[in-house]
C-alpha cells in the first residue's frame, strides 16, 4: 500500500475511534457514589482534583471549551455538591473551585479506575512494543497541533520554526 492509502486508512481509524469514544462518554456512570456523571463531569472533577484551586476561565482554556460550556458544568457539579466556590481573596472577580470531600471521593475512584481500564487495554496490545508507542504519542502530538491550527483560524499545516 502507498504512503498515502495508508495515511488514509489512520484517519479512518481515528474517525470510526472518535466516534467510539464520543458515544462511551454520553453513557452516565457512577463512580463510587449514587451520582450519575457523565465522563466530561468526572474529568472536571479530574482537572480540578489534579491542579487544586482553578477558576472557571482557566478550566475552559485547558479543556478547550468555551466559558458558557464550562460554566453549564460547573452549575451540574456544584448542585451534586461535588465542587464548591468562593470568591478569590487576591482577586474578588474571580471565584475559585475545588472539590468537596464527596468530590475528592469520585477523583479518587474515576483515577483508580482509569488505571484498571488502562491495564485492561494494554493486555489488549501484548504484540505493540514501546517504540510503537511512541511513535504512536508522536504521531498523536503532531495531529493535535494540526488540529490545534485549524481551531486557532489558521491551516493545519504548521511551520516548525515557529517553536
Amino acid at each position: 500500500m502507498d504512503r498515502e492509502k495508508i495515511f488514509n486508512e489512520v484517519m479512518e481509524t481515528i474517525y470510526e475511534m472518535t466516534k467510539l469514544v464520543s458515544t462511551y462518554e454520553s453513557i452516565p456512570r457512577k463512580y463510587g457514589t449514587e451520582d450519575e456523571l457523565y465522563m466530561v463531569e468526572a474529568h472536571t472533577l479530574d482537572l480540578i482534583g489534579r491542579r487544586s484551586k482553578l477558576t472557571a476561565s482557566e478550566i475552559a482554556i485547558i479543556t478547550n471549551k468555551t466559558k458558557g460550556a464550562v460554566s453549564q458544568i460547573i452549575h451540574k457539579l456544584t448542585q451534586k455538591e461535588l465542587i464548591y466556590k468562593y470568591r478569590n481573596p487576591t482577586n474578588f472577580r474571580e471565584q475559585i473551585i475545588e472539590l468537596t470531600e464527596k468530590g475528592k471521593s469520585i477523583y479518587a475512584y474515576h483515577s483508580n479506575l482509569d488505571t484498571e481500564e488502562y491495564r485492561k487495554h494494554l493486555q489488549n496490545m501484548y504484540n505493540i512494543s514501546n517504540e510503537d508507542f511512541k511513535k504512536f504519542i508522536s504521531i498523536g502530538q503532531i495531529f493535535n497541533k494540526g488540529i490545534q491550527q485549524v481551531l486557532n483560524g489558521k491551516d493545519v499545516v504548521f511551520d516548525d520554526s515557529e517553536e
